[in-house]
């Protein structure tokens, strides 16, 4: 019967071993990627930071890069973001197209509190620059950029 018994819970040891998945089947969904960030910005940068969403990395990945002046209290967000297995594109709705110096095509986009220009970057990426002021809570006023300097921008960093 001890024999049995112990020949019972080995076959179930070795069915439930054969049934679960193999780690090494799934598909590898890598984080490494380099990006290329501005040099030249449109106001005075005394604050960079970095921030890599990486809440579910196997269905959104996120990469945001802050570029501040403390003192006037202006920000620009280099976002790229990338929807695993299904690339995004740029809404067109409500954007005004330009063209970068590569000749991609870019889309911009401005309210009261903030200005924006997207396009398709490389690997799937879909990148924008989001330009406001005082944590987008105030209207931009005489902070206003020129879209030339947020298509300088993008052209930087393709």
């Amino acid at each position: 019967m001890k024999n049995i018994s112990f020949t019972f819970i080995v076959l179930i040891f070795l069915i439930s071993g054969c049934s679960s998945s193999n780690p090494t089947d799934e598909k590898s969904k890598s984080m490494l990627y380099d990006f290329n960030e501005p040099f030249r910005y449109p106001f005075e940068v005394n604050e960079v930071r970095t921030e890599i969403a990486i809440d579910n990395p196997d269905v959104l990945q996120q990469y945001v890069f802050h570029y501040k002046n403390k003192q006037t209290k202006q920000e620009i967000r280099y976002i790229l973001s990338k929807v695993i297995d299904k690339p995004e594109k740029v809404s067109e709705q409500g954007k005004e197209p330009f063209e970068l110096k590569n000749g991609k095509q870019a889309y911009y986009e401005e309210d009261e509190t903030s200005q924006s220009i997207w396009w398709e970057s490389e690997n799937g990426f879909l990148a924008r620059f989001v330009y406001y002021i005082n944590g987008n809570l105030d209207e931009l006023g005489s902070y206003k950029l020129d879209v030339s300097d947020l298509i300088d921008l993008a052209s930087q960093v393709q």
